[in-house]
């Protein structure tokens, strides 16, 4: 069944009279259907008389049937069902927007949130190349300490040899001085 066949009609109680409105149809045709309608189902009672308006009473339940029964003889569309459509068709459009909508939001959050994914990787790589570049730094200024450390005490270690070496010789005699030169 197509969106356009079913049913969408809210039904009631209705009078001979308010058929025939409804329906757009004449007198004898409704007759004639209320008339197969009770023949085809004799135990729904779906026919009575309004006591209040003392007239012939379809029930909702019999009017719905003959609403189907006039729409597979004419293929109508009656006016509360053409206005329930264009009210779906409304709902369904604001529906739609509302969910394109959401979906730009959606995609303009992600799309901001990996801008800032980015920019903080970014600065994160900064900061990290700005620290191994001041490690490396202080890594060669601290290897060039330990050069000048290593010659002063390489200096001392000498400084040292020659002073005890310059005792001994002052230790020694003259004779050996004199044969012998630091």
């Amino acid at each position: 069944m197509t969106e356009i066949e079913k049913t969408i009609d809210v039904y009631y109680d209705m009078d001979i009279a308010q058929i025939c409105q409804h329906f757009n149809k004449s007198r004898n045709t409704v007759d004639k259907a209320i008339a197969k309608l009770v023949k085809d189902n004799p135990d729904k009672h779906w026919k009575y008389k309004n006591p209040e308006t003392k007239r012939i009473t379809i029930k909702a339940e019999g009017v719905e049937k003959l609403s189907t029964y006039f729409r597979k003889e004419k293929h109508e569309v009656s006016a509360v069902e053409t206005e329930l459509r264009y009210e779906n068709e409304k709902l369904k459009a604001i529906i739609e927007e509302k969910e394109k909508a959401a979906a730009q939001i959606e995609k303009l959050y992600n799309e901001r949130l990996v801008l800032e994914l980015e920019k903080n990787r970014q600065s994160f790589l900064l900061e990290t190349q700005t620290k191994e570049s001041k490690i490396s730094e202080l890594e060669s200024e601290n290897q060039k300490l330990k050069e000048e450390l290593n010659e002063a005490s390489e200096l001392r270690r000498k400084n040292d040899e020659y002073k005890r070496k310059e005792e001994e010789y002052n230790s020694k005699s003259f004779f050996y001085r004199l044969t012998h030169k630091i």
